[in-house]
């Protein structure tokens, strides 16, 4: 009987025991969710800005013309860029078929990639909020991305409401000096329709974005949340509220676009490419530039075709046959 009594007040404390770990665990839990919005505030602020070093060209009236160049410039970041070309080869079969007139198979998978996996996203949005003076040459390996991405958001922006507010939040401090600013991202922007948004972003400084010229890409997302937008690197806002403690967030920006775009590499790719062949063409006479022009383009026509059928390692040696008509055009000149 004393046995017994002894087992049963032995696993009423073990009882009691657990019940106050579990307590502890709990407090712990919740202490360590809270901690990152209630740390000090580092010394070292990000800034929010116009983003004068970032890439910012939105094809405005050059689109078209820019097609084939980024799709030759494709093959070389192929190469150039392993990490993305090789998530682009896993996410190719998963990405979602377009829906959308205008959009294709490589628009829906840059979408997908974009949303699917972390590390490309950072590394794209690190070479965007610095690249301006690496656009348009092989030190920037993300123009095929930053393209196709960009001309989604363009497209799909075309066929929806122009203007929705949306939210975007992170774990990193901004300066908060920016009252009535005017400010862009600098990088492509990946926010949703509703402040609870998805379940690992931060709660340290939040947005409340009114954006014009972004575009919902529900459809093509790897995520199934709603109302999910993606905002363009040249969108300028004004900074119309900063608030401080909010139930939602330790620090939120009120954005309002100006509804006016800024960009200062507008069809910069195209132009520069352009600048190339151009001195090629000028000492060639009238009947050799229509031989040398129908060459050109039979060749990017046949890249094209081998870039289709994911032939990219032959796209190479015509390449190779693209410089030397080049060259032999100097020569005739």
């Amino acid at each position: 009987m004393e046995f017994r009594f002894q087992s049963v007040r032995l696993l009423r404390d073990w009882v009691v025991l657990c019940a106050f770990l579990l307590v502890v665990l709990l407090f712990l839990r919740h202490w360590w969710l809270q901690r990152p919005a209630e740390a000090e505030e580092p010394k070292t602020l990000l800034p929010l800005d116009m983003a004068t070093d970032s890439v910012d060209d939105m094809y405005a009236g050059c689109r078209s013309e820019s097609v084939s160049m980024i799709e030759l410039f494709g093959v070389f970041e192929w190469h150039a860029n392993k990490p993305f070309s090789i998530a682009w080869s896993l996410v190719e079969k998963a990405a979602k078929k377009p829906v959308h007139k205008h959009l294709r198979d490589d628009h829906s998978t840059a979408v997908y990639l974009f949303t699917s996996y972390g590390p490309i996203r950072q590394n794209f949005s690190r070479a965007l909020k610095t690249g301006k003076h690496e656009y348009s040459t092989n030190k920037f390996t993300f123009h095929y991305f930053y393209f196709y991405l960009t001309e989604t958001i363009q497209v799909l922006n075309n066929n929806q409401t122009p203007c929705r507010t949306v939210y975007h939040r992170t774990w990193q401090y901004f300066d908060r000096n920016v009252m009535n600013a005017f400010v862009r991202f600098g990088a492509l922007t990946w926010a949703v329709s509703s402040k609870q948004s998805f379940e690992l972003d931060g709660n340290v400084s939040c947005f409340e974005i009114y954006t014009c010229f972004g575009a919902d890409i529900t459809h093509y997302s790897s995520r199934d949340q709603e109302g999910q937008v993606l905002i363009p690197t040249y969108e300028v806002f004004k900074v119309t509220r900063v608030l401080t403690d909010e139930s939602w967030c330790n620090m939120v920006y009120n954005l309002q676009s100006t509804k006016i775009p800024k960009t200062d590499q507008n069809c910069k790719l195209f132009q520069s490419l352009r600048t190339f062949f151009d001195p090629s063409m000028k000492h060639v006479d009238g009947g050799n530039v229509v031989a040398v022009s129908a060459c050109l383009l039979l060749i990017i026509m046949i890249s094209l075709i081998l870039i289709k059928h994911n032939q990219k390692c032959y796209v190479a040696v015509v390449l190779g046959w693209l410089l030397v008509i080049i060259t032999v055009a100097l020569l005739l000149g």
